[in-house]
């Protein structure tokens, strides 16, 4: 059964998206939507889908859609989300989920009022490397974790883009940030216990340009990150245990399609790779990504199961994102 979706939104991301939903089976793409028409169309002809709506309430309202993907900026999740959750679609949201607990909390009240399924798009948990890291760990190949750095640091965008307006969300934390407190909650296995926090303020727009933080988690396990949007781009994950190593060089986006993961044991260091398949793309490692989270998605839905992005993941994120702005500020 192929499951018929719609993307709110017509920014850069979508060309990713498409690429995604061409590779992914069992989905049809089938809509777009924008506040203005002419750019929907305009964008429906440039990727070859079908549908093109002038207005959000018209995505919603259409009957032939199942399943929105919200790729607005995140000060729009919360609200689209839960209207597209009332209009009777299940909806993949893109990473953050929202712009604090209380909106995740509130998103997943609405989708269990409305019995749909909701997720968040850590689009990077669904690259083969992620599922290799966590197997090594399982099995004991680098002892007990003891420690997890990570970067996700790079030049931001035109000022006038949403990531750099706090009342849309913006910032290194919530833009990018975000995949290294969920990485680190991921390889810890739990919730910190405490977090702490620095961070570079704009004067003109009062968002985080830069923050590095520190998660303290049981079990003595302790993380460290950075995220920027004003640096040169810096990228890579570590987990240090206390037999060995792990090292991602490119965690978040292989950029040559490629993920790669380094196991060092007793100073010696197997390199697995993995290679995405042949598509004749700039975004091919990206777009890997996004097919393997929309196929995910749509399974299940057909199986009614849990997606691998969990209420309890999302909402953990959210709570720790919340408590590192508090102490950076």
């Amino acid at each position: 059964m192929t499951t018929r979706w719609g993307i709110l939104g017509t920014g850069k991301i979508l060309a990713k998206l498409v690429g995604g939903f061409r590779q992914a089976t069992g989905v049809e793409l089938r809509a777009v939507a924008s506040r203005e028409l002419e750019r929907a169309r305009a964008t429906a002809k440039e990727f070859d889908i079908p549908v093109a709506h002038g207005s959000y309430e018209a995505l919603l309202a259409d009957p032939e859609i199942d399943v929105v993907l919200n790729a607005l900026h995140n000060g729009l999740h919360c609200e689209w989300t839960c209207r597209a959750l009332a209009a009777g679609k299940h909806v993949l949201c893109e990473k953050p989920l929202a712009r604090n607990a209380g909106e995740v909390e509130q998103m997943f009240a609405t989708a269990h009022a409305n019995r749909r399924l909701l997720t968040e798009g850590f689009m990077y948990r669904f690259h083969p490397q992620i599922a290799a890291t966590m197997a090594r760990i399982a099995a004991g190949d680098i002892g007990r974790v003891l420690y997890i750095r990570s970067a996700y640091m790079a030049r931001g965008r035109d000022r006038k883009n949403p990531r750099y307006r706090k009342e849309c969300g913006g910032g290194a934390l919530m833009d990018i940030g975000c995949y290294c407190v969920n990485f680190s909650r991921l390889v810890a296995g739990s919730e910190p216990t405490r977090v702490t926090a620095q961070a570079h303020w704009d004067e003109e727009c009062d968002v985080d340009l830069t923050l590095t933080g520190a998660l303290e988690f049981a079990g003595n396990i302790t993380a460290h990150f950075s995220c920027s949007l004003e640096s040169e781009g810096v990228f890579g994950a570590e987990i240090v245990g206390t037999t060995g190593k792990i090292v991602l060089p490119h965690p978040w986006l292989p950029p040559s399609g490629t993920g790669e993961v380094v196991v060092t044991r007793d100073g010696k260091s197997e390199t697995l790779r993995f290679p995405t398949p042949d598509v004749l793309t700039p975004f091919a490692g990206e777009i890997e990504h996004f097919a393997g989270e929309i196929e995910h998605f749509a399974d299940c839905i057909h199986a009614g199961r849990s997606p691998l992005v969990t209420e309890s993941d999302s909402l953990g994120n959210a709570r720790v994102i919340d408590a590192l702005f508090a102490a950076a500020r």
